[in-house]
């Protein structure tokens, strides 16, 4: 056992079920399914996660109170309402347990969070609230629960627990927790009604989830674990839970039979705390009011860990902490008696490995998740869930990697993301890999990107430093600084080439592009290129807050992720930014969460945006436009620069197509996108050579 994670790995005893460390996969939606059960998409996701090593699984939300727990599309959500569905989780179960994890599900009902506007049922709660009274402006108004209405609820989420049972699970987790029907008993400012399930006391509040333990014991037993998931504290809300008040709680569930607690956290209102399940997105692009504070915990011990450690104070069942945590901070959690599991939601997408590779002490290894969101922002288009930087995700059987039936001379062409994935799979395949890129160092606009974007959120770096481990394991033979070209080829005589090679610069049409206000992405590349070969991304980042060779008032064409995310940099470098878009819609390649933050801060600092331009003129005034409105106007600027996409670059393909035996083009070269294609891209690639 690597005495780095000693407390990480120790086994933990829940009554009958031995986990054998203290690694927990939480419970995450897949949006998997196809008809409310288990198919063999999800059964593949799920056993993968089992063969990473998690000690234990909680299984997505499942409802047992249908269609008023629907949180999302029909068919997409699991169901265990009734008989039918027990021999799906049966089956998936059965293979989890091949690989020596425990299995619980998790049993959710959304309540007032029903999402209406798609699931057309109208949501329940402990009480009706309307207005400003509704504790999530965005919520439909909920209608209140009668006491036999409670009863039957109850008698549903019984009957899922005792089902749960029947299809060999080790246990069941009962979420209360974030806006949820439970939460909405345990909050006062939900909860206004005036019987025996009303606010007066913690008992009358914590009532409804008590019923529902007491009566899965009926069916159960006693010794079939039954934990809970709640919120320990709420942040945002006039009469919110305290953390004071969730210790209260914590110790009436214990003592009504409850086997552990699950501490999660919930943030409401406008600003950023509605953020606090990603912790980290707080932090972007700035942290606001009632979060700064918070996020100065984002990195140490974490948002969501103090209310955890403050029920660990007062039970002795098993507490998990959770939020964006990794394997260090885990560790150091547990040393510090905070809590008895580490629960990992997203870490666990990016890299279902990461409990055994901490297992066999190679940390290195683990493929660091970046706090995209990408995976999140599938349940804003209710798609199935994918992730930045594991394209296996969701693909588990089709992407299985495979050793080459035929060793192949493999040459990659560009160290971007979809060029290091590609040379990552090929040699993990058994290929012999050759990598190349014309710039001195590994992951061609990724450093660039950290510049703009910054740091605290998304760490790009930690994606470098990982694909750069990963090539040096595997031998690949990295040659930086030094451009490919057909002669080389030729002398290389590769059976594969692999293009990543990035895309070319696009120039805007536009008349008097050639003014010297103009300054192109390719020549501040290329400056910051220069500059990165000598100082670090965080340094030079701190830099450009001193000395930022551009003028103060800057015309940025184009509205895209490129342009939105260049904004933000100069508007926190005391530039007066104006963004001019073609199009009706600014950065729709965002993930909506993130691109709704950014936008507002940019309003906040005095960006203009302006979209449906046409653009006229570059002159030595700046740029003249015509506004949707049919208004010519010119907006003055110091410097103009031109932050599109880029664009395809296809020369060095045909200069070698009929040169080599195989050839393909990835990445930005063959369709400029954005780096999780880049890397699924490279992944495909790297399977199928």
């Amino acid at each position: 056992m690597p005495v780095q994670f000693k407390r990480l790995l120790q086994p933990l005893q829940i009554k009958s079920v031995r986990l054998k460390s203290r690694v927990v996969k939480l419970a995450q939606d897949s949006l998997y399914p196809d008809d409310a059960s288990v198919n063999e998409r999800t059964k593949d996701f799920y056993e993968e996660l089992a063969l990473g090593g998690a000690a234990l699984i909680i299984v997505e939300s499942t409802m047992t109170d249908y269609p008023a727990a629907l949180s999302g599309k029909d068919g997409k959500y699991l169901r265990i309402d009734d008989d039918k569905y027990i021999p799906g989780f049966a089956d998936m179960v059965k293979a989890m347990h091949q690989h020596h994890c425990a299995v619980f599900l998790q049993l959710g009902h959304v309540g007032p969070s029903n999402p209406a506007h798609i699931t057309g049922v109208q949501p329940i709660a402990a009480s009706s609230l309307s207005g400003d009274q509704k504790p999530q402006e965005k919520d439909a108004v909920a209608r209140a629960l009668t006491i036999p209405e409670i009863e039957t609820i109850v008698t549903k989420w019984s009957k899922g627990v005792e089902r749960a049972k029947r299809a060999g699970f080790d246990g069941v987790e009962i979420h209360g927790g974030h806006g949820y029907l439970i939460n909405s008993f345990l909050s006062r400012a939900y909860n206004k009604r005036q019987d025996e399930y009303g606010p007066q006391s913690f008992q009358s509040r914590a009532k409804f989830a008590i019923d529902i333990l007491n009566a899965a014991r009926k069916l159960v037993g006693p010794d079939f674990v039954i934990g809970i998931r709640f919120n320990g504290t709420e942040y945002g809300l006039k009469e919110g839970m305290t953390s004071e008040e969730t210790q209260e709680f914590a110790k009436i569930f214990e003592a009504v039979g409850y086997d552990y607690i699950n501490v999660t956290g919930f943030g409401y209102g406008p600003s950023s705390l509605h953020l606090l399940l990603l912790p980290e997105q707080i932090r972007y692009p700035e942290p606001e009011g009632a979060a700064i504070p918070l996020a100065k915990m984002v990195k140490w011990p974490g948002v969501l860990v103090p209310p955890a450690a403050a029920i660990k104070k007062v039970v002795s069942i098993p507490v998990v902490a959770l939020g964006s945590l990794d394997a260090e901070r885990g560790e150091r959690i547990l040393r510090e008696g905070w809590a008895d599991l580490i629960g990992y939601g997203r870490a666990l997408l990016a890299d279902p490995e990461l409990s055994k590779k901490v297992t066999e002490g190679r940390p290195e290894d683990i493929r660091p998740c970046m706090h995209c969101i990408q995976c999140l922002g599938c349940y804003d288009n209710q798609i199935p869930v994918v992730c930045q930087v594991n394209a296996t995700l969701g693909r588990e059987r089709e992407f299985r990697i495979k050793s080459a039936e035929k060793k192949k001379k493999v040459l990659v062409v560009g160290a971007g993301p979809a060029g290091m994935e590609a040379a990552r799979i090929a040699a993990t395949r058994g290929h012999n890999v050759s990598l190349y890129d014309k710039e001195q160092k590994l992951g061609g606009l990724l450093p660039m990107a950290a510049l703009v974007k910054g740091c605290n959120v998304e760490e790009l770096p930690l994606l470098i430093a990982y694909f750069k481990t990963q090539l040096d394991k595997l031998g690949v033979k990295v040659n930086l600084g030094k451009e490919v070209n057909r002669s080389l080829v030729e002398e290389l005589k590769p059976d594969v080439v692999i293009l990543a090679n990035g895309g070319s610069y696009a120039t805007p049409e536009i008349k008097g592009i050639n003014n010297n206000k103009v300054v192109s992405s390719k020549v501040i590349y290329s400056r910051l290129r220069s500059y990165l070969r000598f100082f670090s991304i965080n340094f030079l980042r701190r830099l450009t807050n001193f000395y930022l060779p551009l003028g103060k008032t800057i015309v940025i064409i184009g509205g895209g992720i490129q342009g939105c995310q260049l904004a933000e940099f100069l508007s926190k470098r005391g530039r007066k930014v104006t963004i001019v878009e073609s199009t009706d819609m600014l950065a729709p390649e965002m993930v909506s969460t993130t691109r709704t933050y950014l936008l507002r801060w940019l309003r906040l600092k005095g960006v203009t945006m302006l979209t449906d331009v046409k653009y006229e003129e570059i002159t030595d005034k700046g740029i003249t436009i015509t506004t949707k409105d049919g208004k010519r106007q010119t907006i003055e600027a110091e410097h103009i620069i031109p932050a599109l996409s880029l664009k395809p670059n296809n020369e060095l393909f045909k200069a070698l197509k009929e040169k080599v035996p195989e050839i393909y083009q990835i990445g930005d070269c063959k369709e400029p996108r954005l780096i999780i294609d880049a890397i699924a891209d490279g992944a495909f690639v790297g399977r199928k050579i």
